[in-house]
């Protein structure tokens, strides 16, 4: 199991729009329908995503992120590319291969190792919304685009999770 954090190219502010937003619920769970991985825990915030997952054999999880970040990548430029939108000139790539970059080549990846590492991280990523810098919502249950309300409400979420108690 690992706790990841993948980050917007910039730290800009691309989540803060559904449409954006739903490229990244979609390929999440079309992950998990794959049977690729499972989704322990998540939050989709607005230049940034946590997750807790495991990885189902015989994938890898370098694969899997790069199928991801390339999957996802590929349809946000192409809203942007239909809109004209400027954003596009602060995604420019430096690298050869593309044009535009939407996520940070490097990733935040951790190892879970123990429960109370699990509980730490699943606690931070449901309280991430309400942290005084975000502000996104009161309470972790309330943000819409995160596991809490599959463990504390016992609802689902926009993103298939299977909870670990």
């Amino acid at each position: 199991m690992y706790f990841l954090t993948s980050t917007a190219k910039n730290w800009i502010k691309l989540f803060n729009r559904n449409d954006l937003r739903k490229i990244v619920i979609d390929s999440m769970n079309f992950l998990v329908q794959q049977n690729r991985i499972k989704i322990h825990g998540y939050v989709i915030m607005p230049n940034h995503i946590h997750l807790i997952i495991s990885i189902c054999e015989p994938h890898q999880i370098s694969n899997i992120l790069r199928d991801f970040h390339k999957f996802t990548s590929q349809q946000i430029i192409k809203i942007f590319r239909n809109e004209n939108n400027p954003i596009l000139n602060k995604l420019l790539s430096e690298k050869k291969d593309r044009k535009y970059q939407i996520w940070q080549t490097t990733h935040a990846i951790k190892e879970i190792e123990s429960h109370n590492f699990y509980v730490q991280k699943l606690e931070y990523i449901h309280n991430n919304p309400c942290q005084d810098r975000w502000q996104l919502c009161e309470n972790p249950e309330n943000y819409f685009y995160s596991s809490a309300k599959n463990y504390i409400l016992n609802q689902e979420s926009c993103v298939i999770v299977e909870k670990i108690e």
